[in-house]
């Protein structure tokens, strides 16, 4: 029997600081409509690529049952040593040096009506270490108290909606960014009122392409979903511009031009919100190189799980859209006219609602919840360059796509990844030894991947790849590349990884500083040291300082470059010459007695 497809319903009304006045109702119907059994039909394929993890740490665990220790990310903790921290959702925060884990802190100590219970979107759920924490010892968290704990600055635009709980971000000032151990300063930023235990606050944070006096620099991102406002039968009270919910916000944190005087709202904002319409927005990332795309999960409902493009100002389309489907944002208050687990195919005027829809999507034929991982722009597995990473938290699948060809408005295909541990091909339900692995995706500073487990607490790390598409034979074609970044202290350096394949080949590589001043970029590093390193057999080919300061390899450089812009006569950059065999590479710029600033490496080949 055909069922009536659910109405389109989009109300955009006022912004928070009112960037939008008035409320916009476009309301469609299209006739009847059966739900799709099969949405994304297909499984992706295998794509030839193995991914070789050992055992990094074990985390201590905080319960004595699964999940033994809820831990949720793994970041770094911008402190110029390379060191990274973890949390878990129970509420103790690691820091990693060197191997070797210890306690932070823990949420536990520090507020009287912080709560874990009962699982799912409680507990300490993010952190973001401010890009100049060895300097200013700020970072921030996110996490959940009972309902009530506080003054909320937002809360339902629905005000019949439950509130079951809020969610907090804070800001901490650490008296000593190099300890172990916090001792310091703290103050609360925002509260915001959530309808149900489940999507509310998720991942924080700083874009880490954003330079000093750049726009972007020191600007907050925070992630919150619909707060179950949906399966609550309040759906109203997300896809709106006056409701943070299902939302991704971008703040200020040392503004104060905030309703509630805590932060500022950027002047280059659309709003208090940078971007809405989402479920579940569980994880942002950036691709370090490339265009610098910001890609988000978004975990579906019944039917879909998405990866988006995060751009300001675009509505992502729940709670009526899943995916590139509708769906009756209804479901729980009017199940006729299209049920939780049904999706409808899109109607013929949908360009008119204005949505941007996933770059990538798979149903729940191949996993229950989406994790967004990052774009691999680190030196042990080259043959990932420029590919995003992100799984399955619950089956622990590893999927892959190719960051550059990602296209608002259509759809990439996806590809699996598969995994090596100890030399032997094993899935990660297999590693967990459980019906559920609760994956999640780490970063370091040097890019370098992690792959996280809540079962047992273990956390493992990407140390390269095997399979048909690493082999040098195989390798492909040598392409130019171009790295822009902050160069730090200690181990803070820039790394610019790169693979030569097809038989020798003769590159031109430089690290660029003192120039990118006549480009406008601020706080250029002065004085870059450039070394090239050969992965495979840990060889260094050679270590520059200054350019011009061997006549030979001047000359060199000079005959072999005739692009623009050239390096200058006398600069402090680094360049060398070299003719490299086939196998993978890394450029490391670090700067000359511990000066810091942004850098460009450049890798280029010469015909």
């Amino acid at each position: 029997m055909a069922r009536l497809s659910p109405l389109s319903l989009n109300s955009k009304l006022c912004t928070l600081n009112s960037f939008i006045v008035g409320p916009a109702l476009l309301i469609s119907s299209w006739g009847q409509a059966q739900p799709i059994a099969d949405p994304v039909p297909g499984t992706p394929s295998i794509s030839g690529i193995t991914l070789q993890i050992e055992e990094f740490v074990q985390i201590p665990g905080s319960s004595r049952s699964a999940p033994r220790a809820r831990i949720n990310h793994l970041k770094p903790m911008r402190d110029g040593r390379g060191r990274v921290m973890v949390n878990d959702l129970r509420g103790p925060f690691y820091v990693i040096d060197d191997g070797a884990v210890s306690l932070y802190m823990d949420f536990e100590d520090e507020f009287p009506r912080f709560t874990i219970s009962p699982g799912l979107g409680t507990g300490f759920t993010s952190f973001a270490f401010h890009p100049d924490f060895a300097n200013n010892g700020t970072f921030y968290t996110a996490h959940s108290e009972g309902a009530g704990s506080g003054q909320a600055n937002f809360t339902g635009p629905v005000r019949s909606a439950p509130v079951a709980l809020q969610g907090v971000i804070v800001e901490w000032i650490a008296s000593d960014p190099s300890a172990s151990a916090f001792s310091g300063s703290k103050r609360e930023i925002l509260r915001v009122d959530l309808t149900h235990t489940i999507h509310g606050m998720q991942e924080i944070a700083f874009n880490p392409n954003a330079l000093p006096g750049g726009s972007d620099y020191g600007l907050l991102y925070i992630c919150i979903g619909d707060a179950g406002s949906t399966i609550r039968g309040f759906p109203l009270n997300a896809h709106r511009l006056d409701s943070v919910l299902g939302t991704i916000l971008r703040i200020d944190p040392a503004g104060n031009n905030s309703a509630n005087g805590n932060y500022g709202i950027p002047v280059d904002n659309p709003g208090e919100i940078w971007a809405y319409g989402f479920r579940n927005p569980h994880r942002i990332s950036w691709d370090s190189a490339g265009d610098g795309k910001m890609l988000s999960g978004d975990i579906g409902e019944r039917n879909i799980e998405e990866l988006n493009w995060i751009e300001p100002g675009r509505d992502y389309g729940w709670n009526e859209r899943e995916g590139t489907f509708v769906i009756n944002p209804e479901f729980e208050n009017n199940p006729q006219n299209g049920e939780r687990e049904e999706v409808f195919a899109l109607p013929p005027n949908d360009e008119e609602f204005g949505y941007t829809y996933p770059v990538a999507q798979y149903d729940q034929d191949e996993g229950r919840a989406i994790v967004s991982g990052f774009v691999y722009r680190g030196s042990l597995a080259g043959a990932l360059a420029g590919k995003f990473l992100f799984g399955d938290i619950v089956n622990g699948k590893i999927f892959v796509v190719e960051a550059d060809t990602l296209q608002q408005g259509y759809q990439s295909e996806i590809e699996q990844l598969e995994l090596e541990l100890d030399g032997q091909k094993r899935t990660m339900l297999q590693i967990v030894g459980d019906s559920r692995v609760d994956l999640r995706f780490g970063i370091d500073a040097h890019n370098e991947l992690y792959l996280l487990e809540k079962r047992w607490g273990r956390i493992y790390k990407v140390m390269g790849v095997s399979g048909t598409e690493s082999e040098p034979a195989t390798a492909g074609k040598f392409v130019n590349i171009s790295t822009r970044a902050y160069v730090g202290t200690g181990d803070e350096v820039m790394i610019g990884g790169f693979i030569i394949g097809e038989g020798a080949q003769q590159v031109l590589i430089q690290a660029v500083g003192p120039e990118l001043a006549n480009a406008g970029i601020f706080n250029a590093l002065a004085d870059p040291v450039l070394t090239v390193t050969r992965i495979d057999t840990g060889e260094v080919l050679i270590v520059n300082d200054h350019w011009g300061d061997d006549p030979e390899r001047e000359q060199l450089v000079r005959d072999l470059w005739e692009g623009s812009p050239n390096l200058m006569d006398g600069s402090a950059s680094s360049a060398a010459v070299l003719l490299l065999d086939p196998g993978n590479y890394t450029a490391t710029v670090e700067g000359k007695e511990g000066t810091t600033g942004v850098a460009l490496v450049e890798v280029y080949q010469i015909d």
